[in-house]
């Protein structure tokens, strides 16, 4: 290994990194012009001491741990892979915990892809932290895509918590949108930005095959729905699903 790898993967350096993503997440809060839609929705939950799920697209939440209540506990599903690391130690930073771990995609070769990332060890994780009434984050499509197609793995986190899962939409004015799967946004400072909720989803913990498939299309279709209301309300038209990233 070259000595810039080993710099680059060593604790110090990917802390370092985490700390300047933090304040620089921080800056684009303060600085932007925020219009939060439908807030009371998550408020309900907060004011009332009940967990719930909360869910967003992949490279659609870098600004939305900003949003969530100050004293209200969160974890955040975080992989165990890749800038892994990096995310968790931002998150620590701006005081939201983590669950280390990745979603388990339905199909045998694809969950032999997922092998030994944690799939399962975190989906008891975020189960055990809703029974113990803290909420949890996580987005519902799965690396390496296809983008904006929930999973079912959050189906069957509702199921077997009983908790509901709650969409959420962030996003900016301006920004840079890398050209990677999840077409990954990076939220720029002095910018108008919008946060938009969308109503609970129930999961029934004696839910069929047939109601499952029908609860994950309500979260892609519930997803999908305040990603373009977002999108609208900073003057954006809506990101389609097949769109090619760009940078502006």
């Amino acid at each position: 290994m070259s000595a810039g790898k080993k710099i680059t993967r060593s604790e110090t350096f990917q802390t370092f990194v985490a700390w300047l993503i933090s304040i620089f997440i921080r800056i684009v809060r303060r600085t932007g012009r925020f219009e939060v839609r439908r807030g009371d929705i998550a408020a309900r939950f907060w004011s009332d001491d009940k967990p719930f799920v909360a869910t967003s697209w992949h490279g659609q939440n870098m600004i939305l741990p900003c949003f969530w209540h100050n004293w209200r506990e969160v974890r955040v599903l975080v992989s165990k892979h890749g800038d892994g690391e990096i995310v968790a130690n931002t998150m620590r930073f701006l005081g939201v915990g983590t669950i280390r771990g990745a979603g388990v995609p339905k199909g045998e070769e694809r969950a032999y892809k997922q092998k030994g990332k944690g799939g399962a060890g975190a989906l008891r994780a975020m189960v055990r932290a809703l029974g113990e009434n803290i909420s949890v984050a996580l987005t519902a499509d799965l690396p390496p895509g296809p983008a904006r197609r929930a999973g079912e793995g959050i189906v069957m986190l509702a199921r077997l918590s009983g908790r509901p899962i709650v969409p959420v939409a962030a996003t900016t004015r301006a920004r840079i949108r890398l050209n990677n799967w999840d077409s990954f946004t990076i939220n720029l400072p002095f910018s108008k930005g919008a946060v938009v909720w969308g109503e609970p989803i129930y999961v029934a913990r004696d839910a069929d095959d047939d109601e499952i498939e029908a609860a994950r299309q309500l979260v892609e279709s519930g997803l999908n729905a305040v990603a373009a209301e977002a999108e609208r309300m900073v003057g954006r038209a809506p990101l389609q699903r097949d769109e090619g990233a760009v940078a502006h």
